[in-house]
């Protein structure tokens, strides 16, 4: 296991999540073109509904209340599903880098299972406006105004069934891709988060250092581009034109924060921390060259240092060691109870 892998790991449990908030976006617009579909059976006339027709005995305004008392119950179910996933989030990343630090080093740092307060303080957004109420509050509120919007213009252009269902369809799926990237976006600042706990603990036993890296192709904003392969200054910050942050997501600013998909990468006594079976990824020689290659496979190549890191990591190859070797699964039952 490497940090790398772990984020993939992360990433497969962020992936349920992203399909559970599909789904719920899925059945309310199933339930949608249903709600429509029966508004032009029992209001059309000569195969038309007219705005006119629709607005006689507040017809149009139960329909939207009814739209939006769906809506609220959706948003409900969503920020449950991405509260329980950003609880798994902290917890995985916590124990999956406490195994990989503890197990490298061979040393036991006293690691236990975070409590629930410590789990519950970390997802809660700190700032008012960025709590997911709130932010889902300001979502349910811009989705049912533009669908009162489409319905509306569709009717005064004298638009059919079909046309109507499609722009309610763009609608929903908007938001529902906006509620994807807040879920990305909170399990990212989670994870930085469950990081800098997990390297609290550890600086107990090693020295803990930090570097920035891109995500693994080229297609990242020009500011964290920059920031690839930055080392953390002596108390954890990386800094970026008069700003700083201990990690992605945690620059308090939208333009830095939002839909980014860096890493931090821990330094473990001066050391890119790894385990496996039968191989000694700590050893000084292997660190070494692992660091020359990262180096130059950057400078030679143009790559970010994730990706320079996985190509060096398949070119320089570790002393073999007859070290008992435990498995995550081994270790993590510990915390079974």
């Amino acid at each position: 296991m490497n940090q790398l892998e772990i984020q993939e790991l992360l990433d497969k449990l962020l992936a349920k999540t992203e399909s559970d908030i599909e789904k719920v976006f899925a059945r309310r617009l199933r339930a949608m073109h249903f709600q429509i579909s029966e508004m032009y059976r029992k209001y059309e006339k000569n195969g038309e509904l007219s705005y006119t027709e629709l607005n006689k005995y507040n017809r149009f305004q139960k329909e939207m209340q009814l739209i939006s008392n769906m809506f609220n119950d959706d948003y409900k179910q969503l920020i449950k599903a991405i509260n329980a996933s950003n609880e798994t989030q902290f917890v995985e990343n916590y124990l999956m880098h406490a195994y990989l630090f503890q197990m490298g080093l061979s040393t036991e740092m006293g690691f236990t299972i975070p409590t629930l307060a410590t789990i519950k303080q970390a997802i809660a957004n700190p700032v008012d406006k960025l709590t997911l109420p709130s932010i889902f509050t300001e979502h349910r509120n811009e989705i049912i105004r533009k669908i009162n919007i489409e319905i509306s213009q569709s009717l005064i252009a004298g638009e059919g069934y079909s046309a109507m269902a499609k722009r309610i369809e763009n609608a929903v799926n908007f938001s529902k891709k906006k509620a994807m990237l807040v879920a990305r976006t909170e399990a990212g600042r989670v994870r930085s988060l469950s990081d800098e706990a997990v390297a609290e603990q550890t600086a107990k036993h090693a020295k803990m250092g930090s570097i920035w890296a891109s995500s693994l192709d080229l297609r990242v904003r020009s500011s964290h581009r920059e920031l690839d392969g930055q080392k953390a200054d002596k108390d954890g910050y990386f800094h970026y034109q008069g700003t700083k942050a201990k990690g992605p997501h945690l620059w308090g600013k939208a333009d830095m924060d939002i839909n980014c998909r860096c890493v931090k990468l821990w330094l473990v006594d001066g050391k890119l921390p790894e385990y496996r079976r039968g191989r000694d990824y700590m050893d000084a020689g292997y660190q070494k060259k692992l660091a020359g290659k990262i180096d130059a496979l950057m400078a030679d190549e143009g790559l970010t240092y994730a990706q320079a890191l996985k190509k060096a990591q398949k070119a320089v190859k570790p002393p073999s060691t007859i070290m008992p070797y435990v498995t995550y699964e081994e270790w993590k039952k510990k915390f079974a109870s």
